[in-house]
C-alpha cells in the first residue's frame, strides 16, 4: 500500500532564478506559475490528515517554496496541528528580507531542517548554474536564520566542473556560516548519462567521474560539521524496515522516504519523478487532485491495488529496481 505519513509538497512553482536543467527550463512551455495557499491546506487536506502526517518536505519540481505567499503562515498551522511533525525546507535562500528569515526561525523547531542550495563558492561561481542567484544574500539568510533558530540547517551543493576543486573550501564556509552539515549531490544530469540532451563534450560535467551519479538517480554525500544530530532518524530505522518487507515490489512509494507528492496546482502523485513534466511521465499528468476530489478518495482509489503496483513506468523502471532497493541509502535518504 502507498505510504502516505511523508509528503513532498511543492507550495510554489515559481522560482527566481534560471537554472539550465530544472525543468522550468528544459521544458518551458508547459509550466504553469502556480502556489497553494493557506485556505487549500486547511480545506483541501485538513487537519485530520495533518495530525497523521510524520514528515512534510517543501520543495518543488519546478519552483522554490519560500517564494509562495502565505509559505510563513502555512508552516505555522501545520506545526500548530501538528508539533511533532518533522518539516523539511529546500530553498536557493534568495530574494527574501532578513525579517522574514527571522519570522522563519520563530516557527522551525530542532524537529526542523532547512537546506539552502548553494552550488559555489562566490557570487560569480554560484551564478554559473544558478542563474540570477544573490550568494551573499543567501550567506545572510543563513546567519539570520541561524540566530533565530535551532533548527537543523545544510549546505546543499551539486558537484560540477566549476566547484570540484573548491568543495572543501566550501565545507569550511559553511561551518563558519552555522551550518550543520554539507550535502554534495552527484547529479545524473551530464552528457556521459545523456549525450543525446546534454553533449558528449557537457561543459558542466565535473571532470573527476566519482562525482557523477554512478545510476539513473542522484547520489549524495553528507559530512557532518558539527555533532547536532539530523532530525529523523526514528523515520529512516522505519524505512529500512518496511524495505525489508517490499516481496515483489520494487517502489519506494511503498517505504515513505521519497514522499508522496503534491505539486501547486493541487496534482498528487507517488513520488516527485513521476510528477516531472518530461514527455514520459504524459500518463500520470493529472491523474488525482485535491481540488476535485478529498484525500481519501485518491487514496483509496482501487488504481493504488491494482494497475500502479506493476511499476511499469520509466521512472519506475529506472529509479526503483529491486537492486536499488538494496541499497540502504537509495531506502532511506531522500
Amino acid at each position: 500500500m502507498l505510504k502516505w505519513d511523508h509528503w513532498h509538497i511543492e507550495p510554489s512553482s515559481i522560482c527566481t532564478l534560471r537554472c539550465p536543467r530544472c525543468p522550468r527550463a528544459e521544458i518551458p512551455e508547459s509550466l504553469l506559475n502556480r502556489q497553494l495557499t493557506l485556505k487549500f491546506f486547511k480545506t483541501q487536506i485538513g487537519k485530520d490528515v495533518i495530525k497523521q502526517i510524520r514528515k512534510i518536505t517543501f520543495c518543488g519540481n519546478d519552483g522554490d517554496p519560500i517564494y509562495c505567499r502565505e509559505f510563513l503562515e502555512i508552516c505555522q498551522w501545520i506545526k500548530k496541528i501538528n508539533p511533532d511533525l518533522e518539516l523539511v525546507i529546500i530553498t536557493n535562500g534568495g530574494y527574501k528580507k532578513l525579517d522574514w528569515w527571522q519570522k522563519l526561525g520563530s516557527i522551525l523547531t530542532t524537529r526542523d531542517t532547512v537546506h539552502f542550495s548553494l552550488d559555489g563558492y562566490d557570487n560569480p561561481s554560484n551564478s554559473i548554474y544558478r542563474h540570477g542567484s544573490h550568494f551573499i544574500d543567501t550567506i545572510d539568510a543563513v546567519r539570520i536564520l541561524r540566530s533565530h533558530s535551532e533548527c537543523y540547517m545544510v549546505w546543499a551543493a551539486i558537484a560540477f566542473k566549476f566547484n570540484e576543486d573548491h568543495l572543501d573550501y566550501m565545507q569550511q564556509l559553511a561551518h563558519s556560516i552555522g551550518m550543520d552539515s554539507f550535502q554534495l549531490t552527484k547529479s545524473t544530469k551530464f552528457g556521459s548519462k545523456y549525450p543525446n540532451e546534454y553533449g558528449a563534450d557537457d561543459e558542466l560535467e565535473p571532470t573527476n567521474p566519482t562525482l557523477v551519479a554512478s545510476s539513473h538517480r542522484f547520489e549524495r554525500v553528507v559530512t557532518p560539521l558539527t555533532s547536532r544530530k539530523q532530525p529523523g532518524s526514528e523515520l529512516k530505522i522505519e524505512f529500512q524496515q518496511r524495505a525489508t518487507q517490499l516481496g515483489n515490489y520494487s517502489g519506494i512509494c511503498l517505504i515513505g522516504n521519497k514522499g508522496v507528492f503534491l505539486n501547486s496546482r493541487g496534482e498528487f502523485y507517488p513520488c516527485c519523478w513521476t510528477a516531472n513534466r518530461y514527455p514520459h511521465n504524459d500518463t500520470w499528468q493529472g491523474r488525482f487532485n485535491l481540488n476535485t476530489q478529498t484525500f481519501n478518495e485518491i487514496i483509496n482509489d482501487s488504481f493504488w491495488t491494482t494497475d500502479f503496483l506493476n511499476f511499469d513506468s520509466l521512472e519506475c523502471q529506472t529509479k526503483c529496481t529491486p537492486e536499488r532497493l538494496a541499497d540502504t541509502a537509495h531506502t532511506t535518504e531522500w
